[in-house]
């Protein structure tokens, strides 16, 4: 995973330096909204995939079994503030998983298990090209994932091994090395590509003021 973060965030700054050195009009990057509101939603692949990995390993240690496993994209909201080329800002993401538990030398589902995650992601932007309806840029985000583990007990076996709920933190990434926003100075939708704890498509709509 290191390898791969390393990976894209050369090649976000490999666009960068390719794009900068064509000749472009320097005040197309003097932005006429400085404040931004997004809406998004992306794949989760990654985080789920992480999530079900975990349990994996987990059911083949103790001898348990998972079955009908559900998990949702991830929802979120962001907010961006301008300074020339650059933008800084958050986004919070919101993504949720579950599954049944059955325990070793039992027939039927014993436990329900469910996982939400909840994102914080300090983000910071650099538009490396703009004209008229289209803008290209890079964005990396570092921050945390807060999971809120739950167990329902189906079973009198299930019942007696159910854990408590717990809450947990991970360190939360994400890089997105290709981005595309189409629109005008308030209105556009917009395309992120790359990888992280959002997956890797993210797709949504913003608003400038």
């Amino acid at each position: 995973m290191k390898i791969k973060f390393i990976a894209l965030s050369l090649c976000m700054v490999a666009s960068v330096n390719i794009i900068k050195a064509q000749d472009t009009d320097k005040s197309s990057y003097q932005p006429n909204n400085r404040h931004e509101f997004r809406i998004a939603v992306s794949d989760g692949l990654t985080l789920t995939g992480v999530d079900i990995l975990g349990m994996g390993i987990a059911d083949a240690i103790t001898g348990t079994k998972r079955s009908d496993e559900k998990s949702s994209m991830v929802y979120g909201i962001g907010y961006r503030y301008a300074i020339n080329r650059f933008r800084l800002g958050g986004d919070l993401g919101f993504a949720h998983t579950s599954s049944l538990l059955t325990l070793h030398g039992e027939s039927t589902a014993s436990i329900k298990e469910k996982e939400l995650n909840f994102l914080v992601l300090p983000t910071a932007e650099f538009v490396y090209f703009k004209r008229n309806l289209v803008e290209l840029y890079g964005s990396a985000a570092a921050g945390v994932d807060l999971v809120r583990h739950t167990e329902k007990g189906l079973t009198e076996a299930g019942k007696a091994a159910t854990r408590k709920a717990d809450l947990s933190t991970n360190f939360a990434y994400q890089v997105n090395p290709i981005a595309i926003r189409i629109g005008n100075d308030r209105v556009g939708g917009f395309i992120e590509t790359g990888l992280g704890y959002k997956g890797f498509l993210t797709a949504g709509v913003s608003l400038r003021f």
